[in-house]
């Protein structure tokens, strides 16, 4: 396993997540290049009108 990012401190406008998973993970593998992945992950928060669903991108290359 390698941690591509992991965050020591949010921003105040996040909320406290109520669960967090994988949504898609995406791969471009470039002729010659590294492999690049992207993957979506998807956080739940309580909101104003019920559950709230925001997504955040983490990129990173393959050796």
């Amino acid at each position: 396993m390698k941690v591509l990012h992991e965050d020591k401190a949010g921003p105040g406008s996040r909320t406290c997540p109520t669960s967090c998973s994988l949504s898609e993970i995406y791969e471009f593998a470039p002729k010659g290049k590294p492999v690049a992945i992207a993957a979506l992950v998807q956080r739940f928060s309580q909101g104003f009108e019920g559950r709230d669903r925001r997504f955040m991108a983490v990129t990173g290359q393959l050796p």
